[in-house]
């Protein structure tokens, strides 16, 4: 029986346990844990609660108020759970013993006015009092926990049993390992007793029989599952502060630890999760900064997809507008890319390692002066991409955030097509915003909270499709019901984002919503993405702008790109688009597939929409150049292939290549005769940017002028 305790009574859940330690040799900072159970069995009043506390972290936080790095944290595969470990957990398909190994959760305070975790526990409070003749040693964490332990003859603590109280008000159980696990003793206990209550969840776990028939069979006070409660005591006020360390940076170290030794991350998440590289901590703040918008029209969290459940670099989501695997390598290539690789407009390969180049856009030298190295014990040339001082991370964040931290955000909410993504994705969240039908409900999660939630959801779906084919039952389940009020937001998503991308009074027909499909596959890849961000740096590298200039100056690239798109039919309808056979994409690659490495390309499309050979700098010119003339060959070698034999060759080719070529690339940018004339000259001159250009003769005659 657990004692009483002697502090003032409050809501608290009271528990008993083993209590043990752990710590790597070295480490500042140990972690202390306690392995009890939680119970299905409702006649356990306090293992019931512990069970009914530990929630999964996306019902425990409001995602609103969560940073980016707590959300990753926060999905769950509900179709694994309700097809895979419900089953197992009840003996479905086998009657082997089973086991659930424990969950881990650690204890954190919690500030209920700003629904925000804290960084510390309170102050350690340590007592000693006597019950039953026994010597007691109360080691009290403020208003969030409290342990009690035996102290024995030999002074020596007892570590079993020991008694954990819990106070509901001031703490969360965060689980950093067997959130799965967890969830499946959740949904049996809330399904076969209907508590539930409104979660669109739900409805992954439709099959109550399944539960009442377990409970008749064998009686859910069997059921224990295992829990390991953690704490960090060192963290505590009114000890002395660990460099780099605090309780949300301890969880999610213990996060990435237990996971990395368990089931395997996705790509993307270990991306995410990776605490030795640059690359990965400045795509974090990308996506912090994303999930702290609340402008409207700027990108968010909801318009990005940041865990790709298929370990695909293609989005998955309809209405995610950029992933992480985009902003991974717009990152690594803005912020580290051998400066030739920034510098030659035809370059594709090098290393993205470069010093020097991280010292410059960071702008290291400006902030990190002698007095702040000397204060840290530091030097300029110790650090690296994958060996920096933790400590330095705010000023990291900070030389980031104020140069392509902004042009990134700035360009993925600004830039035309973006921004028509961006507007409809919202406009069709705000039709079922106030909706609270279950199906919508769960639709609506699914569009605009969870990341693997849609993945789940569509598996859902197929297995009870499956199921219901196979028991000949005709009503669709809440799940499949869930997929269709999904499919039609989605549908109705791409209709809006057509009428808008192409400035509709009317609604779009289907070969401008496809048009506009095709047109969108394109300006969410890594492919078109990277390409604006490395001709934007092309730009920065050759003016020697420094990060506040570059910021303002972005805004006006982008503004410059815009005019095009919205005063050009031609660049806003065929220059992209593959199907249009005079389209620079289809002359650059007919085959239509588009590969990361295809961002030299965008890059070259994104500084001839700044320029269009007009007016421009030289820098800009000297850019397009050994592009153009690549396309140029391109085109010609498909005219040529065309004509069919030598001889109808040797009749047509000089009336054909230069007028064809000229043809088709007007058809995408509007280049003037005279201005293409000059550029081919220029280019066939250049030897050092690619082969010489023999095929073309440069005649005013063989232009037709309209």
């Amino acid at each position: 029986m657990v004692r009483r305790s002697s502090f003032p009574a409050q809501q608290k859940i009271m528990l008993q346990g083993v209590l043990g330690k752990f710590n790597v040799p070295g480490s500042d900072i140990s972690v202390e844990y306690i392995l009890t159970y939680a119970s299905l069995d409702a006649s356990q009043a306090n293992y019931g609660q512990l069970l009914k506390m530990l929630v999964p972290v996306r019902e425990a936080f409001e995602i609103k108020g969560l940073d980016f790095d707590h959300l990753l944290q926060r999905d769950l595969d509900d179709y694994r759970v309700s097809n895979e470990m419900i089953p197992y957990l009840l003996g479905e398909k086998s009657t082997d013993p089973r086991f659930f190994p424990p969950i881990v959760a650690v204890i954190v305070p919690w500030e209920n006015e700003s629904n925000k975790m804290k960084t510390r526990y309170p102050r350690l409070e340590t007592k000693t009092e006597t019950e039953d003749g026994i010597k007691l040693q109360v080691s009290k964490y403020g208003d969030v926990f409290s342990i009690r332990q035996e102290q024995r003859e030999d002074g020596e603590l007892a570590q079993s049993p020991v008694d954990l109280t819990l106070y509901e008000s001031n703490a969360k159980l965060v689980i950093v390992d067997g959130q799965h696990r967890a969830m499946a003793m959740l949904a049996t206990y809330r399904s076969a007793f209907k508590k539930w209550g409104k979660s669109e969840f739900e409805y992954f776990y439709e099959s109550a029989e399944r539960f009442e028939a377990a409970d008749k069979a064998q009686g859910f006070g069997l059921v224990h599952l295992p829990v390991c409660i953690v704490y960090f005591p060192e963290l505590t006020e009114g000890k002395g502060k660990i460099k780099g360390i605090d309780l949300t940076i301890a969880c999610r170290k213990l996060f990435l630890d237990v996971n990395q030794t368990a089931r395997h991350p996705s790509d993307s998440r270990q991306i995410l999760l990776n605490d030795t590289d640059l690359a990965a901590f400045f795509t974090r703040q990308v996506f912090n900064s994303f999930q702290q918008n609340t402008e409207k029209g700027n990108i968010k969290l909801y318009h990005t997809e940041y865990d790709n459940p298929l370990n695909q670099v293609p989005i998955y989501r309809p209405f995610a507008l950029t992933g992480v695997f985009s902003i991974y390598q717009a990152v690594e290539q803005v912020i580290f890319a051998d400066d030739a690789r920034i510098r030659n407009p035809m370059a594709t390969t090098g290393k993205a390692k470069n010093k020097d180049r991280m010292e410059r856009e960071l702008e290291l030298s400006s902030v990190l002066t002698e007095d702040v190295l000397e204060k840290h014990s530091i030097q300029l040339k110790d650090i690296f991409r994958n060996d920096y001082p933790k400590l330095l991370e705010d000023t990291f964040r900070d030389c980031f955030a104020n140069g392509w931290g902004k042009v990134i955000e700035s360009s993925l909410s600004k830039l035309y097509p973006f921004a028509k993504h961006i507007e409809a994705v919202d406009s069709s969240l705000k039709e079922i915003e106030n909706h609270n039908f279950g199906p919508i409900m769960i639709a609506r999660s699914a569009l605009r909270e969870g990341q693997g939630l849609r993945y789940a959801l569509q598996k859902q779906k197929e297995e009870d499709k499956v199921r219901r084919k196979k028991t000949k039952n005709s009503e669709l389940t809440n799940a499949e019901k869930g997929w269709e009020a999904l499919r039609e937001v989605e549908s109705n998503f791409e209709k809006q984002r057509a009428k808008l991308y192409f400035n509709l009074k009317k609604e779009p027909n289907e070969d401008q919503i496809s048009k506009s499909n095709r047109l969108f596959t394109a300006f969410r890849t890594n492919a078109f993405q990277n390409g604006l961000f490395m001709a934007f740096a092309y730009l920065k590298e050759r003016l020697e702008l420094t990060n506040e200039q570059f910021t303002q100056q972005a805004d006006k690239w982008i503004d410059k790109i815009n005019r095009k798109f919205k005063s050009s039919s031609a660049v806003q309808e065929v220059l992209f688009d593959v199907f249009e056979a005079n389209s620079l994409r289809s002359i650059y690659k007919p085959s239509g597939g588009l590969n990361p490495g295809d961002w030299t390309f965008f890059r070259y499309i994104v500084l001839e929409l700044l320029d269009s050979g007009r007016e421009g700098k030289e820098i800009i010119k000297e850019a397009r150049r050994g592009w153009l003339l690549k396309l140029y060959q391109d085109l010609y070698k498909r005219k040529q292939k065309e004509l069919g034999s030598e001889e109808e060759s040797e009749i047509n080719i000089k009336q054909l290549t230069l007028k064809g070529i000229y043809d088709s690339y007007k058809a995408s940018l509007g280049i003037e005769k005279d201005v293409i004339k000059k550029d081919l000259q220029e280019a066939t001159e250049t030897d050092d940017i690619t082969e010489p250009m023999t095929f073309v003769e440069i005649e005013d005659d063989d232009v037709e002028v309209e």
